[in-house]
């Protein structure tokens, strides 16, 4: 009976001492499980008074009874046992066979505790329709598509576009003019090197009948910024080398060169359902400075439907040197709707 009492005593002694205790700096100590820490406040379900807040700056010493997840500033994940707060730092308890022998961070450098579970790396974008039909006294029929598409994570991020356009006009009977033909596609990978930089890699690829250009291709290398990233407003700003070669549907002779890209992109949300979307793009050459390729892309995008989208753009594009007798300027205005996903 004794033996039966004494491990009964012993059990209940263990569930009290194994809870997390949180010790403020006003000397009271809370015990309980902390749920987790986040925006520099600790949330701690207490058996005695339920959820209770504490702001980390009134926390004087933590630990844990068992293991909790860890994560710093910088985006490294720990699983580790909280053994105790000493001179602005967290001591933890090992993390067993084969971990990282990490036995302390800074509390400044802590993000968050237990935080929740990332969320599945999945693409989003959207697929846009644009065409137009006329008839009567003008015969004219036009349509185009495009797509864009990003996939993020908390490592690197995959960028791909790609458009086609085509236009014509009926000049007399059965016959009809071609006014427009045009497609391209690009790529982009970006790694991120801390939460604001990032190195890149990026192509392209062009083609444009009336512009008597048979491929445009670019491939380069940079470095990139992000000199604004919230939910409401991103700016990325990017610099870097590139080879860009023009050939031409006509016999003239192509060219090709190494130069510089520089491009930024800015992102604004008006509301939940309209932003604007702008960039510039750039590839001076190197080589000749007279050999200057620009393109610019400024589209205001709002939801029709939860799924469904509408979208207004203008598509500016400059070739300093183009083609003999072609214009160095195109400009189009697009009204499309879509899709986002």
């Amino acid at each position: 009976m004794l033996l039966r009492v004494s491990l009964l005593l012993f059990f209940l002694a263990t569930a009290v001492f194994a809870q997390d205790r949180v010790t403020l700096s006003s000397g009271d100590v809370l015990t309980g499980k902390v749920e987790s820490m986040a925006n520099d406040k600790l949330t701690l379900e207490s058996p005695d008074l339920g959820k209770v807040v504490v702001p980390m700056d009134k926390v004087y010493n933590l630990s844990t009874a068992s293991p909790v997840w860890l994560l710093t500033k910088q985006g490294e994940e720990l699983r580790r046992r909280i053994a105790g707060i000493e001179d602005g730092e967290l001591k933890m308890g090992s993390g067993g066979q084969g971990a990282p022998k990490i036995l302390s961070i800074s509390l400044a450098n802590l993000e968050q505790i237990n935080p929740p579970p990332t969320p599945p790396v999945k693409w989003t974008g959207s697929f846009k329709l644009a065409g137009n039909l006329m008839s009567g006294n003008t015969e004219r029929r036009s349509a185009g598509l495009s797509f864009q598409a990003e996939r993020r994570s908390k490592t690197d991020r995959i960028t791909t576009y790609g458009s086609w356009d085509y236009a014509d006009e009926k000049s007399s009977p059965g016959a009809w003019n071609l006014t427009q033909r045009r497609a391209g596609m690009g790529l982009q990978y970006d790694y991120f090197l801390d939460q604001r930089w990032y190195s890149l890699a990026t192509t392209s690829a062009l083609g444009d009948t009336l512009a008597d250009i048979e491929l445009r291709y670019t491939a380069g290398v940079g470095i990139g910024h992000q000199v604004l990233d919230s939910p409401t407003q991103t700016l990325l700003v990017e610099t870097g080398l590139s080879y860009v070669n023009e050939s031409y549907r006509s016999d003239i002779p192509g060219i090709d060169y190494i130069g510089t890209r520089i491009a930024y992109k800015l992102t604004h949300h008006f509301s939940d359902k309209t932003r604007l979307l702008h960039g510039v793009e750039a590839y001076p050459s190197l080589e000749n400075n007279k050999d200057f390729y620009l393109q610019a892309a400024t589209e205001l995008q709002t939801n029709l439907t939860e799924s469904m989208i509408g979208s207004l753009s203008w598509v500016l594009d400059y070739d300093n040197t183009p083609a003999p007798g072609l214009d160095r300027t195109d400009n189009r205005i697009v009204l499309a709707v879509g899709w986002a996903f």
